[in-house]
């Protein structure tokens, strides 16, 4: 399976969610999930960019232990509330699963 490609900004924009996400799931200063939206969007309203990421968590709450499913629920969330493309969510989740069972 292909990895699903970004342009070099959409890479950068995409590090910069996932790591603002994580603060958020982390329970950190944006630990707010409503709060956290409008920070969100400042970084990026692109929904490919926001589905990537999307696409992380998903990955993590399949392949994860149950517990991840409600650590990792606010990023859901709050990444669809974003309007994360929820196809490019669902192509980086099965290219992510792909490679960790070959």
């Amino acid at each position: 399976m292909q990895k699903p490609d970004l342009s070099e900004e959409q890479r950068a924009a995409a590090a910069r969610v996932a790591a603002m996400v994580d603060r958020v799931s982390a329970g950190g200063p944006a630990s707010d999930p409503a709060s956290a939206l409008p920070a969100l969007r400042a970084i990026s309203r692109d929904p490919v960019v926001l589905g990537d990421a999307l696409g992380d968590y998903l990955h993590r709450v399949v392949a994860g232990p149950q517990s991840d499913t409600i650590r990792y629920w606010p990023a859901l969330e709050l990444l669809r509330a974003a309007g994360a493309d929820e196809e490019r969510a669902a192509a980086k989740a099965a290219w992510l699963r792909s490679r960790t069972t070959t």
